[in-house]
């Protein structure tokens, strides 16, 4: 119930800035999610943002991409903060986060959690 109500405030947190995967690459200002699926059960999941997204906001955006990947519960590992730079005709620096995403059980239905049998 908990982790419900939480995304759902997490989700409304974010919900008016943009969320999606992103289209074309960061160098050139594209934002989003991405994701590498590295085992059956375990991902690299990246999002990069705009040069004015905070880490606490990509933080949320990547633990909302972890939820939809994994619909139990899952463990985050090797959380990485960075800022990327690229020098072209001018300097480009956006933030991005990653981790490493292992889904470590299956979605509890609640339907079944209480048997009655008067």
């Amino acid at each position: 119930m908990f982790r419900y109500l939480f995304l759902t405030l997490t989700f409304g947190l974010i919900g008016c800035s943009s969320y999606g995967p992103i289209q074309g690459s960061p160098e050139n200002g594209a934002s989003g999610y991405s994701e590498q699926q590295l085992d059956k059960e375990l991902y690299l999941v990246r999002v990069d943002g705009k040069s004015n997204e905070s880490y606490e906001q990509l933080r949320l955006k990547l633990l909302r991409r972890a939820a939809e990947l994994c619909p139990g519960s899952f463990a985050l590992s090797d959380y990485t903060l960075q800022q990327g730079f690229v020098i072209h005709a001018i300097r480009t620096h956006w933030p991005y986060v990653m981790a490493r995403l292992t889904c470590t059980g299956l979605a509890i239905d609640k339907s079944v959690l209480f048997h009655n049998d008067v």
